[in-house]
């Protein structure tokens, strides 16, 4: 297993630069060839995709179908599959950013009896106690 950084999964996400564009497709040659072969940590996966609206305009649509892509392909995997793809679900349905919708799902996960904020835009997701 390799793991890659936020720079690596914006570069194949967008596919916006020839030359680093055929440095991954070697790497994944070399070693993503394999299930669970390439590692996304959660951090890598929040800054990706807030990269992706605030630096690139992409709206939640774009975001989402960027995040799909990753579930849906065998060789990647994650820290925690279930929240990633609970921070999905709660993504596609709420206002707030993923990386709410993460920390709220892994939450959940752990076992929290709630997650406590100050952040109003986080009262949708369940779970949630505005302070």
């Amino acid at each position: 297993m390799i793991g890659i950084d936020t720079n690596v999964l914006l570069r194949l996400w967008l596919d916006d630069d020839a030359a680093q564009a055929r440095r991954i497709t070697l790497l994944f040659a070399q070693h993503g060839t394999q299930p669970g072969a390439v590692l996304v940590t959660d951090v890598v996966l929040a800054e990706a995709v807030w990269t992706l609206q605030s630096a690139y305009g992409q709206g939640r649509a774009q975001q989402l179908l960027a995040l799909r892509s990753l579930l849906d392909e065998p060789a990647f995997c994650f820290q925690d599959r279930a929240s990633i793809e609970r921070a999905v679900e709660l993504f596609a349905q709420a206002k707030c950013g993923f990386s709410d919708c993460l920390v709220v799902a892994q939450h959940q996960r752990l076992g929290c009896e709630f997650s406590a904020t100050f952040d109003r835009g986080m009262r949708q997701l369940p779970g949630v106690k505005v302070l």
